[in-house]
């Protein structure tokens, strides 16, 4: 029977060698310090998460004379999930985020639009709040995330993810496009820090933290699932590569772990 406490240092372990964006451990990097009996050839870890495809600003025609103020940034610890109460088969998806950028800086007076990204029916995802900055969007170049203007008093910290359209009953749901793209987003962002998806309070929506009907008891009751999605995405991007190791990856963690004591 495996020791709980060995199975809890490995993972602990191997999560920190792919936050750290680990891309090889193979005779370069760990075979100086490890057993002779443990052939390290072939191994590989995943690279950090890449972000999916994303639309820029630029590219929805993002009016960046409106954007006013400074920005302010913090570290990443969560995510959470919006519904926009707009149309759910939105013609112009592009047109529909100008119009939500334009109505939360010129009608709400903020610096810029609230969320940090918007999702459409078709799965395609929306740069949101302006981080000043290209790829990776809405960070700095310290890896802080842009803080946003989607959930009062939780905007620290925080991405905002808005899902277009409406899902205030329990039978609106959003698409599997949308569903999954929330999922990259979240698998992105957490997956580069270490941040479990179905960790408490990690992968919540506006209602959980703000007395609102956001973002609809329809996309709400879709929250456990984004969790499982977005752990799976993390997972797929963490396995060594290929399926066959023979179970080396367990005894370079073990090596390590016993280096460090």
């Amino acid at each position: 029977m495996s020791d709980p406490r060995r199975l809890q240092r490995r993972q602990l372990l191997w999560q920190g060698l792919v936050g750290a964006g680990v891309l090889a451990a193979g005779p370069t990097l760990l075979r100086a310090g490890s057993p002779p009996s443990v052939d390290l050839a072939g191994v590989r870890l995943a690279a950090a998460m890449a972000a999916p495809p994303i639309v820029s600003r630029a590219e929805w025609g993002a009016d960046e004379s409106l954007r006013r103020g400074t920005r302010d940034f913090a570290p990443i610890t969560r995510a959470i999930v919006h519904h926009t109460v707009t149309a759910n088969a939105e013609p112009d998806p592009a047109a529909r985020v100008r119009a939500i950028h334009e109505f939360h800086v010129v009608g709400n007076r903020w610096a810029d639009i609230g969320y940090n990204f918007l999702v459409d029916a078709a799965g395609r995802i929306y740069e949101g709040r302006s981080a000043g900055t290209g790829p990776p969007f809405g960070e700095d170049g310290a890896g802080h995330g842009v803080i946003g203007a989607h959930a009062d008093g939780h905007n620290t910290g925080t991405v905002g993810i808005a899902v277009l359209g409406t899902y205030t009953g329990a039978g609106a749901v959003p698409t599997e496009a949308a569903l999954d793209a929330v999922a990259a987003v979240v698998a992105w962002k957490f997956g580069n820090r270490g941040i479990e998806p179905r960790g408490a309070g990690s992968l919540i929506s506006h209602r959980d933290v703000v007395a609102t009907g956001c973002p609809g008891e329809g996309l709400h009751r879709q929250l456990p699932q984004l969790r499982e999605r977005s752990a799976a995405r993390i997972a797929a991007a963490s396995r060594p590569a290929g399926d066959d190791d023979g179970g080396i990856i367990e005894q370079v963690l073990d090596a390590v772990g016993g280096l460090l004591g």
